[in-house]
């Protein structure tokens, strides 16, 4: 049985679906079944999810009539055999470690939900989003109240920057209302969270949300449907601060409860134009095309620095820092004896501006120290490590790139492999600046 049920609504979306379940099985956590679940497609949707089942076993296909997406849910999750269950439009796709980092998150801190922040695209442009805003385990009661404060986020209505326990969902009988075309998503969350005791917070990007002309939510969203939404919505809304807090923290939450029927949720209004956006060739590029022209060996060297740097990514994100932060902090965690600006810029591949920066930053946030100041010698400075809550996290980092990289390796292979790596790098230890 696998692990995670990964659950995919589709209905005419050939033209995206190859980028959506590619991301899906390209997951560096394997134990998955992806549900694909045709509604009634009338374009080559059902053709292309059975080549997809026909090639990988953990493609399960279903076809359908046409019912709507809350019917094709449904379908799906009484199919669904993971433990777990995570769902994807089929218009979105997923950050390579999205699956892994929630199931961690589920597991590590025996939680009954996770949710993550997310990325946001609009044509080739993105941005990073995420209503809590830090990260770690918060009781159902602190969840709730965060949710007061931006009731009708897509953060916390949407079903796709979610992990969810198969057990709760079955044990109380948990679906989609099939009756309504809107928010009935925001229902099945509200409906689950009454049985959460605890959730994880990611702030590192689970999942690409793009916007497309003609979605459903861009067709939707005027006065007098979001005035509907919101009514058929309120209901479960009340009814879960009634059953989480006791009389008197309700009462005194009520007058926040009703702005709900005011509030909008501004992901869905918005494009991302501050300075969070980014290209989206810049998370999902092809070096390999990019490098065409250089030798092999550098081609090599630079690929993997690239998939390493996926895994610091994570752990920035997660930890509200930068990746530069993340590298010159793994640096010096994997030295373990001082180093200087110059050896850290060389080492991490970071200009003199971005290292004095990161560096006066991590002293001050007391993941850095200063080691030694030698006046009469350049006025050189050197920087320490100090032990951390990162030291776990870079230590699976490793593990998780190892994991991908060694992948149909042997012992044999590795061995001989690390032999060589040593070599290399002590030809390449020649070239950084000793002190």
């Amino acid at each position: 049985m696998s692990k995670v049920s990964i659950i995919v609504p589709v209905y005419n979306g050939a033209a995206v679906l190859h980028r959506c379940v590619d991301s899906l099985l390209a997951q560096d956590y394997k134990e998955i079944e992806v549900i694909l679940a045709d509604d009634g497609s009338r374009d080559d949707s059902y053709r292309i999810i059975c080549e997809y089942a026909e090639k990988d076993p953990r493609v399960v296909p279903v076809h359908k009539e046409n019912g709507g997406v809350s019917s094709t849910r449904n379908l799906a999750l009484s199919m669904a055999s993971g433990e777990y269950i995570q769902f994807v439009d089929v218009d979105d796709f997923l950050p390579f470690d999205s699956t892994k980092m929630m199931v961690r998150a589920m597991e590590e801190e025996d939680c009954d939900m996770v949710i993550g922040d997310f990325y946001r695209v609009v044509d080739d442009k993105m941005s990073k989003k995420g209503s809590i805003r830090k990260g770690g385990v918060i009781s159902i009661q602190e969840y709730a109240d965060k949710m007061l404060l931006s009731p009708a986020d897509f953060y916390y209505g949407v079903l796709w920057n979610k992990l969810y326990k198969k057990e709760i969902i079955s044990a109380h009988g948990l679906h989609m209302d099939e009756n309504i075309s809107l928010s009935e998503d925001a229902i099945f969350n509200l409906q689950y969270l009454i049985h959460v005791r605890k959730v994880s917070v990611l702030k590192t990007p689970v999942y690409y949300y793009v916007l497309t002309q003609g979605s459903l939510v861009g067709q939707n969203l005027n006065l007098p449907s979001l005035i509907k939404m919101k009514s058929s919505v309120i209901g479960y809304y009340n009814d879960f601060y009634r059953q989480i807090f006791d009389q008197d923290e309700y009462e005194t939450r009520k007058p926040v409860i009703y702005s709900f029927l005011v509030s909008v949720g501004t992901d869905a209004l918005t494009v991302p134009i501050l300075d969070d956006v980014k290209k989206l060739s810049q998370e999902q590029g092809d070096p390999l095309l990019e490098t065409q022209r250089v030798a092999y060996e550098l081609q090599f060297e630079r690929l993997s620095g690239m998939v390493f740097e996926k895994f610091l990514n994570s752990v920035a994100q997660m930890n509200s820092l930068e990746l530069n932060d993340a590298k010159l902090l793994y640096y010096l965690y994997k030295k373990k004896e001082k180093c200087s600006m110059e050896e850290l810029q060389t080492a991490c591949d970071i200009s003199n501006a971005s290292a004095v920066l990161s560096l006066a930053k991590l002293v001050a946030a007391s993941r850095v120290r200063i080691a030694d100041l030698k006046i009469f010698e350049s006025d050189k400075v050197f920087y320490e490590y100090i032990s951390s809550d990162l030291d776990d996290q870079f230590d699976k980092a490793e593990e998780d790139y190892r994991s991908l990289v060694y992948d149909g390796l042997s012992n044999e292979d590795i061995a001989a492999y690390a032999r060589i790596r040593k070599l290399i790098y002590a030809n390449m230890e020649k070239t950084i600046i000793k002190e």
